[in-house]
């Protein structure tokens, strides 16, 4: 019998820059959001109080399937010194170390951006032993995700996984459709059994300025150019067992839409139900 898929919530559709990345936002609404689970997007104004965040996490006894790893940890891997790499790689390691505490057991990582050529893409990925063996340590499991870059990001993900053949990946709707790779995914040699996680958003084809691949604004399914009824009819089975929403509902006041937070995880509860 085929398990259901636990439906996530991401923490960074509740916390942000309109509401001072405050994480104590999250067990605050917890208990109102139709989710299985969270996934916790580690945040750079989190560095001075992940212990607090932690203590926050557990005396709420909240459900922490996966976590996001901090974004910036992608520029100093493979778009700085060798000191950058040096602090890029304590802070993943940091990274694990919340992952390890609030009970995560997979963790995805930005192992490039849109700034990423293939001279960068090069050092990241000679980094990849290292990556893993720092999760592995901490019995986190390492999934890379199709971020948009001047490499083909399908390409990458590809040449990681014959690379490394424990190797599994994060794929992201929203990504992988403004760089035209959806179908190159859903029908690769590496969809079923190396896939191992889906994170669910959608776009408006808009960029940020100067920054080439970063998607903004992040909407919800059903407000950007993804038809993800199609998407979904179309989608080979997923092995994976988790399914994340990364789409925002706080408002500029800082305050949160949880009934539209809500209809947008049950669309998805709905349409996973095959899987």
């Amino acid at each position: 019998m085929t398990m259901s898929k636990k439906i996530l919530c991401s923490t960074g559709a509740l916390v942000g820059r309109a509401n001072g990345f405050d994480y104590t936002l999250i067990p605050r609404y917890a208990g109102s959001i139709c989710a299985d689970g969270f996934e916790l997007m580690m945040q750079k104004a989190y560095y001075g109080q992940i212990t607090e965040l932690c203590r926050a996490l557990e005396r709420a006894a909240l459900p922490v399937y996966t976590i996001h790893f901090e974004k910036d940890i992608t520029a100093l891997l493979g778009l700085g010194t060798s000191e950058d790499r040096r602090e890029g790689l304590r802070l993943l390691e940091e990274n694990a170390e919340v992952a390890k505490s609030v009970g995560a057991s997979a963790a995805v990582l930005h192992l490039w951006d849109g700034r990423f050529d293939e001279t960068h893409l090069e050092k990241s990925i000679t980094l990849l032993d290292t990556l893993f063996e720092i999760c592995g340590k901490r019995s986190v499991e390492l999934l890379i995700e199709n971020i948009p870059c001047r490499v083909s990001p399908y390409e990458s993900v590809l040449r990681i996984a014959r690379q490394y053949p424990h190797s599994r990946f994060t794929f992201d709707t929203r990504h992988a459709d403004f760089i035209g790779e959806t179908e190159r995914f859903l029908h690769s040699e590496i969809w079923r059994d190396r896939i191992a996680h889906l994170h669910v958003s959608d776009h408006c084809g808009l960029t940020v300025p100067g920054m080439w691949g970063v998607t903004r604004p992040i909407v919800h399914p059903g407000e950007g150019k993804i038809d993800f009824a199609r998407l979904f009819a179309e989608m080979p089975p997923y092995g994976g067992e988790t399914v994340t929403l990364e789409s925002p509902v706080m408002l500029p006041d800082g305050t949160h839409d949880l009934e539209k937070l809500n209809r947008s995880l049950s669309f998805l509860r709905d349409m996973m139900k095959k899987y």
